[in-house]
């Protein structure tokens, strides 16, 4: 790439002007220095694109300055290209070890120093393009406010799992499908579990919704136990591959952070919930909320989960929340179809006193 800039660093002054001859010809903006101390300072005072650099330099050796470039992150870009002695691949693969991006043995000729130069050139600037299509890309998603239709279109990469009801899909402590997982059709439960069986469920996820986001950002192992509610299919993106996508879209961070604080918000909301409002108010809410997995349903008055499943989403005795049902059931507020449950006056639970 014409007017990129190089740096020699060279202790045989003939070698120097002569590769500084070649690159200039080659239109590239050339800087020369016999010192690996003097070149950190050309490096600190202006950036450069590709160092070429021999081990024996004074004041500090080549590999002095590739320790020094790969540690800083304002100079960890710049391509490092070490020029050695004829044959010594002990030292090449030492210097490649140590971060240099390639080397050259002498005698070199003149096509295969503008080879090496433009080759690293090249991955840089593929590397520069890649990151602003990552970084538009993303910007555009942010305007859009789509972020949650661009995480899913990830998932696509991935095949399908089947679950049938009562399945577990994985304990909580263990590493196992440890991921972020997205819900084709179905429905799942998270919950805990004390040591008598006891259980208090803390999600229920349906259709176009993820889960699992908690353990998948932590790294560590599930938080949690989940099972299929009924039959499910979901996708899932494993640990190392959102760590990846995290990676390549640092920005998508905050938009996870987000998610998990609002779950926090939310069971937050939940345990207020319990400490403060009527078994009736609670069971309503919950009602209101599990309608929401229809959202893209018709029948969005209404939902079916088995009774001692709601009870411990809200918290409650089984036997309370039959009761309390009974009453509704009553009231006109709901009416009972097995485990379905419908909706028949939403107002009036929305508005229910404590």
């Amino acid at each position: 790439m014409e007017g990129s800039k190089i740096l020699i660093i060279l202790e045989d002054f003939d070698l120097r002007i002569k590769i500084t001859e070649i690159l200039t010809i080659g239109k590239y903006n050339v800087k020369s220095t016999n010192s690996g101390k003097q070149a950190i300072d050309i490096i600190r005072k202006s950036p450069v694109d590709v160092i070429i650099s021999e081990v024996n330099v004074a004041e500090m050796d080549g590999i002095g300055v590739l320790r020094v470039v790969n540690k800083f992150m304002e100079t960890a870009g710049i391509s490092f290209i070490m020029v050695l002695n004829n044959q010594d691949y002990d030292l090449a693969r030492r210097v490649m070890e140590l971060g240099a991006d390639g080397y050259l043995m002498t005698p070199f000729d003149d096509g295969e120093l503008l080879n090496h130069v433009e080759v690293r050139l090249r991955k840089k600037r593929l590397q520069h393009e890649l990151f602003l299509k990552r970084h538009t890309q993303l910007k555009n998603i942010y305007k859009s406010g789509d972020e949650l239709s661009w995480l899913r279109s990830r998932f696509e990469d991935y095949l399908p799992r089947s679950f049938k009801k009562n399945q577990v899909l994985y304990y909580r402590g263990e590493r196992r499908s440890l991921g972020l997982h997205y819900i084709l059709s179905g429905k799942i439960k998270t919950y805990v579990a004390d040591s008598a069986g006891n259980i208090f469920i803390t999600g229920i996820y349906g259709p176009h919704e993820y889960f699992g986001l908690q353990g998948a950002l932590l790294g560590t192992e599930n938080k949690e136990i989940a099972e299929a509610i009924d039959s499910v299919e979901i996708l899932t993106i494993p640990y190392t591959d959102l760590q990846t996508l995290i990676t390549d879209y640092p920005d998508m961070f905050s938009f996870f952070a987000k998610a998990l604080a609002n779950g926090l918000n939310n069971r937050d909301e939940k345990l207020l919930n319990i400490a403060y409002y009527s078994v009736r108010k609670r069971i309503a809410k919950a009602i209101i909320e599990l309608t929401k997995l229809n959202h893209e349903s018709a029948e969005n008055n209404r939902f079916m989960l088995p009774r001692y499943d709601l009870a411990s989403l809200i918290g409650i005795a089984t036997e309370t929340l039959s009761r309390v049902l009974g009453d509704f059931t009553k009231e006109g507020l709901i009416e009972k179809d097995g485990n379905n449950i419908i909706i028949l006056n939403m107002n009036a639970l929305k508005t229910m006193k404590n």
